[in-house]
């Protein structure tokens, strides 16, 4: 079929389907969206709470626990232990399917029946305050993250160490407030930098080192506003910086209208062909596709690694193929329309399922295959009551589509949804989702006002882990961990005057967004491929109201090398 444009169902918003498009959809054996692609991504990621927290018991231990669960939820929750252990069966819920009853609801039914696992976090020591992660030593609050050791309040860390308060950082040591960094030693306060050491508020450098406010440096050294300066040059604008707590705020404020200014490539892309999307490595052939490494004819992806033939998804890694419209899938194929999918195939409509093959409607199935509503049958009659399903589900308008809104079991506002989509209360519920008004954490406990926190952190001792603080601007209460202040005491680095949440907001704020705009590269010099204006087009995650100084691939080699 050709390109068609639709109205979303939900925003209202026009949105197109391409010709590419139609041909997944006919090769997945499904039907065309109804929502445009910005509500499909918001619904699959309202399924995935992972920095919302809270303290509850076991439902079968009776053990406290951390959990993603409040102790008040509808949910029965089990800890890691008892979830894994033999002490139940997912099986043992089973239902029948009722011809009569619409597969959402009896899907309702089932969902609220069968336990649900309180952490995903996997094969981790002393890392209990984790989640969605896996092979961690010593690691607090830190997310989506993997193979990490004494690392601290962060978002996507992979086989990092000491490194606190980062996100999207890979393979790197003793890094702080660091984002989209790679290979780095030493670095604070520095955005897309690789394989550098003793960067200091740097954007985009490579193979650099000793450096301070330096954009698009290549092999440069003891540099500052990319000039080189002697070696007791730099230490004396360093310590200059880090005399106090002011110093640093002033230095983020220089550092942003430095970034603002600077020549900016439209997209974070290596390696890439015929892909529109930002953060990307290594991928071909695909439109709207976000943090992904690796990808082959995938379109409207984020979080993705090595992922082969699929459209919409999220979090999907080691490399699963032919999947739509998921949400958490470690190496599957053909599944359709679920969340937390992992080593199965062909699954539909199926949460924290793994090791499943030919299954519908199926939730926390460790091993099975030909299940409906975790019921196992013979191949034949699972098709026979498959069609069945389909054949309802194509009459009251839900066949092909994701999950309805009320079936998440988290709010908005707990979920990896309001990252990317931070919509109110009331939006939220317009939309069909739900709201969690339990507040984690506590408020009004403070033991020291938000003007006595020491300066610098020289004058610091153990006793400020007595000590409960208040964040500057959410006003929630949070503490100093004994890990923590010894990576601030190392690293010469003020005590935070805000809590986790919100400086994690604060780094996420300074990524693109997950949207793209179509612009013309702002490069007016005379280059290689051109004379006077350039008239290379491109989508770009830069909106056309923002300051930096956008170049297409070309002009920005030329300029940076």
């Amino acid at each position: 079929m050709e390109q068609e444009t639709k109205q979303c169902l939900t925003c209202k918003n026009n949105f197109e389907i391409r010709s590419e498009d139609f041909a997944f959809y006919e090769q997945a054996k499904t039907v065309p969206p109804l929502d445009c692609p910005d509500c499909r991504m918001m619904r699959r990621l309202v399924f995935r709470n992972e920095r919302t927290l809270y303290k509850r018991q076991c439902d079968l231990c009776k053990k406290d626990i951390i959990s993603l669960y409040t102790k008040d939820s509808k949910y029965t929750v089990y800890c890691s232990d008892c979830w894994w252990s033999d002490n139940w069966d997912p099986k043992g819920f089973a239902q029948d399917y009722n011809p009569n009853k619409k597969f959402f609801e009896q899907y309702e039914e089932l969902q609220r029946k069968v336990p649900r696992l309180a952490l995903m976090a996997i094969n981790s020591v002393r890392s209990e305050y984790t989640n969605g992660a896996a092979d961690n030593k010593d690691c607090y609050l830190i997310f989506a993250s993997d193979a990490n050791q004494d690392c601290s309040y962060g978002r996507l860390m992979q086989r990092s160490k000491g490194c606190v308060d980062c996100a999207f950082i890979y393979d790197s040591e003793s890094c702080y407030e660091c984002i989209d960094t790679h290979e780095c030693f030493k670095c604070l306060y520095c955005e897309q930098c690789q394989s550098s050491t003793d960067l200091i508020f740097c954007y985009n450098m490579r193979n650099s080192n000793n450096c301070i406010f330096c954009t698009n440096g290549r092999n440069i050294s003891n540099s500052i506003l990319n000039v080189k300066y002697t070696k007791e040059e730099f230490e004396k604008k360093k310590e200059e910086i880090f005399s106090n707590y002011e110093s640093i705020e002033q230095a983020k404020k220089e550092f942003a209208e430095l970034k603002s200014k600077t020549i900016v490539k439209y997209a974070s892309q290596a390696k890439c062909h015929n892909v529109t999307g930002d953060y990307l490595f290594n991928c071909y052939d695909g439109v709207r596709v976000f943090d992904t490494s690796d990808a082959k004819n995938c379109s409207y992806m984020a979080d993705a690694d090595g992922p082969i033939d699929s459209m919409d998804c999220n979090n999907y890694y080691y490399k699963p193929e032919l999947c739509y419209n998921m949400m958490g899938v470690l190496q599957s194929s053909k599944c359709k329309n679920g969340a937390f999918v992992f080593y199965s195939n062909e699954v539909e409509y199926s949460e924290n399922c793994h090791n499943l093959s030919s299954a519908v409607g199926c939730n926390a199935i460790r091993k099975g295959e030909y299940m409906i509503l975790n019921k196992e049958y013979s191949k034949e009659e699972f098709y026979k009551i498959k069609a069945q399903i389909d054949e309802q589900m194509k009459k009251d308008g839900t066949y092909g589509q994701f999950f309805p809104s009320k079936l998440a079991p988290f709010g908005f506002n707990e979920s990896l949804a309001y990252d990317y989509y931070p919509i109110t209360e009331k939006e939220a519920e317009k939309r069909g989702f739900k709201w969690q008004n339990q507040v984690t954490g506590t408020y009004g406990k403070e033991t020291l006002k938000e003007g006595d926190l020491p300066k610098t952190i020289s004058g610091v001792t153990e006793d400020i882990l007595k000590e409960i603080l208040v964040c500057t601007e959410c006003k929630k209460n949070f503490r100093i961990t004994k890990a923590e202040l010894d990576f601030y005491k190392r690293m010469n680095i003020p005590l935070p005057h805000k809590d986790f949440e919100c400086r994690h907001q604060d780094r996420m704020k300074k990524r693109n967004p997950r949207k793209l705009w179509h612009r013309q590269c702002m490069c007016e010099k005379n280059h290689v491929n051109h004379t006077g204006k350039c008239s290379n087009e491109f989508e770009t995650s830069y909106a056309p109201d923002r300051k930096e100084i956008v170049y297409c691939e070309q002009c920005y080699q030329q300029e940076v090398s």
